[in-house]
This record gives structure tokens, sequence and C-alpha cells, in this order.
């Protein structure tokens, strides 16, 4: 099968099935399994067992985990890295150091793709698998030495958990997914527990105590080698923003991130410590220089303008109290209309309730998503919160009344990847209009 151009690929793998938004998951077919993904490796004669191969899984910060690890290796290394989902195009799926492939490869890489899957048997793919055996066919094509993999949904049995010789990075557990994942933590991190391999090495993010025990358990019964947040490497605050990362061997002071929220300061920690795991000749000032010019697209992204957006990928409790920290301590003074969209099912009210106090007026949108909530059922949600909630208004139309002049003097874009992507796809539309 040939793609003379990209969106033939774009087109081709939206005719896959894709459980991002066929939701949510059901039968035996539908159940996350990794044979799939092994047959399709196995027909490509694709390496399971990359180089220097870190593999996240976790609730909250894995994308900016993996954003870390680029920044802090590509100046010395080839960093390919995986992340999902994408915000304005699945080519931001797989960059290598941090920039998009090009079209071409794209092309060459599905031409090869599904010439070998679909011969006689069949490999039939979701359109996430697809995205990752495309990731390791890249992988190999391109002959990087490092690879970043961040794991879809879960762990165990999520495709990309057909990796071995892995790096296992574990950032902070909490709920969701629970339909699929369990409704414990106990539960939620066991299935993410499954990325930690025998003898592995392992990286983990501060965590809950539910968690942290399930972990530790993982680790000592795969004879892992672990390294524990708080106990193992950590940071401390300094004067001016700043703070100091520290564990065992290395010291790091005066680091700054041009990313907002405390949080932010374990996301880069964690990925320090998986970096030095890897190569542990990295230079204090290489480090300091990465991970402060480091930029993490739609995690608190401050857009300046009059007004200035705020876009956060906030989709669950978790990343909504995360935000709510920051509007609190960053923002407080300000007055903030937020723009919201979520997928039907994540928990609003346990998200959005964060931000009471904070956000008055909110602007309920749907999502370009099957998976979305319908417009009055979040906007009740909000009203029931508390909030003044509008859900007239299309998405075209809350994006643009975020920078008309009002009483607000900072816009929010917030509730999911989908409506963030679709505010970044819309703001530059509207700026070469």
């Amino acid at each position: 099968m040939d793609f003379a151009t990209f969106p033939e690929v774009e087109r081709y793998l939206n005719s896959l099935i894709n459980y991002e938004q066929a939701f949510p998951l059901g039968g035996a077919r539908d159940r996350p399994k990794l044979q799939p993904t092994l047959d399709a490796a196995e027909r490509l004669e694709l390496p399971l067992s990359l180089p220097n191969c870190v593999h996240i899984a976790g609730t909250k910060g894995k994308g900016s985990v993996a954003r870390f690890l680029e920044c802090l290796l590509s100046p010395g290394h080839q960093v390919l890295s995986f992340t999902s989902p994408h915000l304005k195009s699945v080519k931001e799926r797989v960059r290598l150091n941090g920039e998009l492939l090009d079209d071409s490869i794209w092309q060459r890489g599905f031409a090869e793709i599904t010439g070998a899957l679909q011969r006689e048997p069949a490999v039939k793919l979701t359109y996430f698998e697809s995205t990752f055996i495309f990731y390791l066919w890249a992988a190999q094509a391109l002959g990087v030495d490092v690879n970043v993999v961040e794991s879809g949904l879960g762990g165990m049995y999520d495709a990309t958990n057909v990796l071995s010789d892995t790096l296992a990075v574990l950032t902070r557990v909490d709920y969701d997914h629970t339909e699929i994942l369990g409704n414990t933590l106990t539960e939620i991190a066991t299935d993410k527990s499954g990325i930690i391999k025998f003898r592995a090495r392992v990286v983990v993010g501060r965590q809950p105590g539910e968690a942290l025990s399930v972990y530790e358990l993982r680790i000592a019964a795969e004879n892992a080698t672990g390294a524990f947040f708080g106990a193992d490497y950590g940071w401390v605050p300094e004067g001016d923003g700043c703070f100091k990362y520290q564990d065992v061997q290395r010291t790091v002071d005066n680091l700054s991130l041009s990313v907002t929220g405390a949080h932010q300061r374990d996301n880069a920690s964690i990925a320090i410590r998986a970096a030095t795991t890897l190569f542990d000749d990295l230079a204090p000032e290489a480090i300091r220089d990465a991970v402060s010019s480091c930029v993490i697209p739609g995690r608190q992204q401050l857009l300046k303008g009059t007004p200035d957006i705020l876009v956060d990928v906030a989709h669950n409790p978790v990343s909504f109290r995360a935000l709510a920290d920051t509007l609190r301590e960053s923002y407080g003074k300000r007055r903030i209309l937020a723009v919201i969209g979520m997928v039907k099912t994540k928990d609003a009210a346990g998200s959005l309730s964060a931000l009471k106090g904070l956000v008055t007026d909110v602007r309920i949108v749907a999502l370009n998503n099957p998976r979305s909530y319908k417009q009055e059922d979040l906007c009740a949600i909000a009203t029931s919160l508390g909030f003044k909630a509008d859900c007239s208004m299309s998405q075209e139309e809350a994006f643009a009344d975020l920078h008309r002049h009002g009483e607000h003097d900072l816009g929010l874009v917030a509730g999911s990847f989908y409506v963030a992507g679709d505010y970044l796809i819309w703001r530059e539309r509207a700026r070469t209009s």
C-alpha cells in the first residue's frame, strides 16, 4: 500500500479502530492485549529490545517526563520518543530529538507496515497499536541510540509493554480509567507495575502509600533495582523560584523551569534521575540548561497576549488539583474566564471542584470526539458546583470569547487533550486569517 502524501497516512489511521474515541472497551476482542502488537513486530522483524529504552507509566506526568528526557538527552544523543495522545497532529506522537519527523518517513514507514501486515494471514491493529508499530519501525530505520516510550493505558496490557530491557519509570498514580484499571489505587498501580521487568532498573516518582507498596513488592518480586522519590532522590526549594535536585551521587542546584507548577519539579526530578541512570556523566550545567529551556506544549502553557491564555490538558481530578495550585500560586489576583470540555468517562465533578474559588465564569463546550460530555450535562455539573456556566456557545465562539476585552484578564482552556488541541489549532487559524 503506497502513501503519496502524509494526509493519506492520516486517512489510513483514521480508518482503524480507535479506542481513544470508541469507548468504553467491551468484550474479549476489545480488551487491551499484547498479541496483535507482538504479531506485527514479528511480521516486520522489528526489535523489541531497544537501546537505552525508558518506558513510562503512571496517571499524571508521563508526557512531561518524556519531554524533559528529550531535553536532557538530545544534546548528545539521537532520542526517539513515543507519546500520546496528540494535541494537533498525530505526528506529535513520534519525535526525533523533540522535533516532528518528515512526512516522507511516515509515508515510507506505513507503506512497509501495511504491506507486511496485509499479507495473509493479515494482522489487524488499532490506531494506537499502528502508531506504536511505526515507532518501532522508525527506531530501527533511524538507528537512534535512546528511546523514550510513554504507555497509553495502564501498563501491563498496554501495547507498549511488548518492550524488553527497559528502564521503567512510574509517575504518580491516581484515579483514572477506573472502568479498565480498577477502582482502587492498589488495582491501578498493579496494572501499571506490569512495565517492571525481571532485573530491571526502576525509577518511582512521588506516590500515595497504596501505590508505593505495590511498586515495592513488584520490584522485589522481579529482583529489580528501584530508586524511590524522597528516599533515593528528590528536590528541595531554593530562593528566587529555583530548586535543587539531589540524590546519593549528585546535587544540581539553581534549577529553574519554563513550565509552571510544583508538580513539574517532581517530573523534572524523575527525568533527571532516569537520564543519569542511563548516562551518569551528565554535567550539572547541561542538566540546568536542559530543564530550564524545556517547553511542554499544553501543560499549563501560558500564551502571552491581551488577555493571556493558559492552556492545560488537565483531564482528571489529580491534574485539575495541580492546575488549581498553579492558579492559586501564580495567578491568584487574575480574573479568570475558563473554557472547559471533557470526555464523558472522566470525573467531571471531582475535576471541576478543584477550581472553586479560583474561577467563576465557565464556557462549557463539546469536544470534536464521540466520547465528549454533552454540553448540557457538563454544564449542569458545573452549575451544581456553583460556577456561572454557559453552554450556549460552539467551540469557536467560546475560544473567541476568551480573546474579547471583558472583565477577565486571564483565559483558561482545560479539560482534555482534545479541547486544548482544538484551541491551539483555532488560535493558529485565527492568527493567519
